[in-house]
């Protein structure tokens, strides 16, 4: 047992590392690319936020009307099973 912790150990700590290494490429790379985006593309995409927030808006007032109506529709209907 203590030989497995004594492996765990180590193996954890480098895949954090280079987890946490991934993460900070990413958002280096997100921030890098929003610096390059133009006016109108960020118009654009605050457009396309606010377009998708009332969407999310709209989806969540639809489903609390499902759940008053029919309570178990989410269980009838689940695609993820």
């Amino acid at each position: 047992m203590e030989a497995i912790l004594g492996l765990m150990i180590p193996i954890i700590a480098i895949v954090m590392g280079i987890g946490l290494a991934m993460l900070g490429m990413y958002f280096k790379h997100k921030e890098k690319m929003m610096d390059h985006m133009s006016g109108d593309q960020i118009a654009e995409l605050e457009r396309m936020s606010r377009v998708a927030d009332i969407l999310d808006r709209r989806v969540n007032v639809l489903e609390r009307i499902l759940d008053d109506e029919i309570p178990d529709w989410r269980e009838k209907n689940d695609k993820t099973l």
